[in-house]
């Protein structure tokens, strides 16, 4: 593992306690030295848990950690490591911190600027994320857009196209009884020349059987006289 991945997160620490330099020795006052805030870990979740409810990406903690242990200014480190590793010999915090500042031979002000670089650095981070973010949302949220326009317009030209089938389809129906009417009607009419050429054609040959039957007749009677 890394120096930098064993570090200790730099919002890990206390904020209030560097917010002033604290002596050796106060001055003139026996009042307690405030309890220290929670951790930062518990502060991001805290932060998170009030922002919509949404839990910290994995990922994207890994990489603002990494890039807050790449920033961290050298006496930060210092007092760090040295703060971490006076955990098991003083228990006490505050004494903790103010030993910790007197043996790396910093000050509570460069803790307070220390955080304050690297909480820039973390601003610089949000504007490059939202920067980048934006311009990703919106080429996707345009080209969803132009997508969305595209597929009214195919909707558009096939509601019209549909409208366009279905009026020719009611033209073809209408054309279709038209022609099954005339369709009957020749049928009539035809049926009416062959029933007049039958009527003409059986009153011919009723007059010629006629005549065959009657010169028929005459002839027999010829034959006899």
């Amino acid at each position: 593992m890394s120096e930098a991945a064993k570090r200790p997160s730099v919002f890990g620490f206390l904020k209030n306690i560097v917010a002033e330099e604290v002596p050796d020795k106060p001055a003139g006052r026996n009042t307690p030295v405030p309890a220290a805030p929670h951790a930062a870990a518990t502060v991001l979740v805290d932060h998170y848990a009030v922002v919509g409810r949404a839990q910290p990406d994995t990922q994207a903690l890994a990489k603002l950690e990494a890039r807050l242990q790449a920033a961290c200014p050298q006496p930060y480190i210092a007092f760090m490591e040295q703060y971490e590793s006076l955990k098991e010999d003083i228990s006490d915090e505050r004494t903790r911190f103010k030993v910790a500042l007197k043996t790396t031979h910093t000050t509570a002000a460069d803790i307070a600027n220390a955080l304050d670089q690297l909480l820039s650095v973390m601003g610089k981070a949000k504007e490059e994320f939202m920067r980048s973010f934006d311009d990703n949302r919106q080429k996707k949220m345009g080209g969803a857009q132009d997508a969305i326009g595209a597929s009214e317009q195919l909707i558009a030209s096939s509601e019209e196209q549909i409208r366009a089938i279905q009026e020719k389809i009611a033209a073809l129906k209408t054309k279709r009884e038209t022609d099954v009417q005339n369709m009957l009607d020749e049928g009539h009419r035809l049926d009416a020349i062959r029933d007049g050429f039958g009527a003409a054609h059986a009153q011919v040959v009723a007059r010629l059987e006629d005549q065959k039957n009657r010169m028929a007749s005459m002839l027999a009677e010829s034959g006899k006289s």
